[in-house]
């Protein structure tokens, strides 16, 4: 009897009927052996299958799972999530096994000068992108270790800030069909099963792509002995494979969650246009109500490049979801929208501080939480689908030009934390039609409540100001809308329209 004749039969059945008999699929497959020994040879593939199976009398039953309600978190989970987020940092069991894959692979501990001392000079390499071609399998070893030490603690605690917002959005299922693309050594993984766990609620079953063998030797060290203990989330084995030519039916179906986090800015060799088409290759495979992830980088090309690709993909039957959400119903200009969302720093581990020891270690500690993402879905929804009514009197930004020194009213959403500093605040806003930046500004003469609503307000939401001064920026070719103290500005609930002034 192989697998696949077991996964073959089980789904015939369970289309013929909601529930059915082990005594069918024994009858089915020919097979000889005990149903309880034939119940326990089946069980791993249930899973799969979102097929359930209990005794029944002398027989077993085995029964289709209602479809999959959104995650809700409990008030214990919530707390402890949100409690996590005031003070971030890589759980104890993750450090501790990142620690151990490090003496495994070198043979030394992991706080010896000497791994420490090649892991700084791996991560500044890293920082600078000079890895030759033809570097041997021992620099690329080290490749994998500086990423542990520099950018996994970021990118771990990150995509938990963007589980979050998804779970907090209703996207994300109490059973969860997830795949990593370009997964390099698991930490979208590993943040999932960290905030699950935290939780106490959901499971996934985790699939993942990428085309290194060092990464993925990482991977196998990591994933499943992080997973193993909660027992909330099914790790399959990875597949080793390019991107750019997968095999043929190699990537799973009914895919709930897909992500790509700092994957597509690697393929610099490509163009925005092929790297939507790429993205749209994989889209395929998602359900009919599933979610795309894409994160990237903060900084501008990055950052840039990325708004770029999403919008490429917004011209197929794909719909971006968050953050950008075209509010006049035309499609922005995205070569300079420079926008990121910023969280609070993390703590670093215990590997950080150890890279940090010595001369000039500041360029061995990475905490901050900055990064660029979109949310992308298959059934087109929105998390805001507000449009400028008719006849409102508000200015696009495209016209801005003609309101320089006036007083207008805007409606934009907001598309950064404060880039200025605690006395002069600066927030980055879109209305999806401007060719240049526009930002808001709050002086550091404001005072009353005015001077926090836009802090307060949530990356991606809407608000509309009214009486709001238009200044030009002429060495940075954009705009400034100056918050005065009788400026109004309100939240814009989506769906609905504000009134006109």
């Amino acid at each position: 009897m192989s697998e696949q004749e077991v996964i073959a039969t089980l789904k015939h059945l369970a289309a013929r009927s909601a529930s059915f008999r082990l005594s069918e699929v024994r009858q089915c497959l020919a097979d000889e052996r005990s149903l309880p020994d034939l119940a326990a040879a089946i069980e791993p593939a249930l899973q799969g299958l979102d097929l359930t199976i209990r005794p029944r009398g002398e027989d077993y039953e085995l029964a289709r799972m209602p479809p999959p309600g959104p995650l809700t978190p409990t008030g214990g989970g919530r707390k402890r999530q949100e409690a996590f987020f005031r003070s971030p940092a890589v759980p104890e069991s993750t450090q501790q096994l990142i620690e151990a894959y490090i003496e495994k692979k070198t043979g030394k501990a992991w706080d010896d000068p000497t791994v420490l001392e090649r892991m700084r000079s791996t991560i500044l390499a890293q920082k600078s992108r000079y890895w030759r071609e033809q570097a041997g399998r021992y620099q690329k070893g080290y490749q994998v270790l500086g990423y542990l030490g520099y950018h996994a603690p970021v990118y771990l605690v990150q995509f938990e800030h963007i589980l979050w917002q998804l779970i907090e959005d209703g996207l994300v299922k109490e059973r969860m069909r997830i795949l990593d693309v370009g997964s390099g050594p698991g930490v979208v993984p590993l943040a999932i099963i960290d905030l699950l766990d935290r939780l106490g609620q959901g499971s996934a079953r985790i699939f993942a792509i990428d085309r290194s063998e060092e990464n993925l030797e990482a991977y196998n060290a990591l994933v499943p002995p992080a997973a193993a203990p909660g027992g909330r989330v099914t790790v399959e084995k990875p597949l080793l494979a390019d991107l750019q030519a997968l095999p043929k039916g190699a990537v799973p179906g009914k895919i709930d969650l897909m992500v790509f986090s700092n994957v597509l800015n690697e393929l610099r060799q490509i163009s925005v246009k092929e790297r939507a088409e790429l993205v749209l290759s994989l889209a395929d495979r998602l359900a009919d109500d599933g979610t795309i992830v894409i994160v990237e980088p903060a900084d501008l090309a990055n950052a840039t490049t990325m708004r770029e690709t999403v919008l490429e993909l917004a011209k197929s039957d794909l719909a971006i979801y968050r953050p950008c959400s075209f509010i006049w119903g035309t499609h922005c200009n995205p070569s300079r929208c420079w926008t990121f969302e910023q969280k609070i720093d993390i703590r670093p581990t215990r590997l950080m501080k150890g890279l940090a020891e010595g001369s000039e270690g500041y360029r061995f500690v990475n905490t901050d939480i900055k990064y660029s993402s979109a949310t992308i879905r298959k059934d087109r929804q929105a998390r805001c689908d507000y449009r400028v009514p008719a006849g409102a009197k508000a200015a696009r930004f495209s016209q801005l030009q003609r309101h320089r020194n006036r007083r207008i009213n805007v409606v934009a959403a907001v598309m950064s934390g404060n880039l200025g500093d605690a006395d002069s605040k600066v927030y980055k806003l879109c209305d999806g039609t401007p060719a240049n930046p526009v930002y808001a500004i709050v002086p550091r003469y404001l005072k009353g409540e005015n001077r926090y609503i836009l802090q307060n307000t949530p990356y991606g939401d809407i608000v509309r100001i009214s009486g709001v001064v238009v200044r030009y920026n002429r060495e940075h070719d954009a705009y400034n809308l100056v918050i005065q103290p009788d400026t109004t500005i309100e939240r814009v609930s989506p769906g609905t329209s504000p009134a006109d002034s």
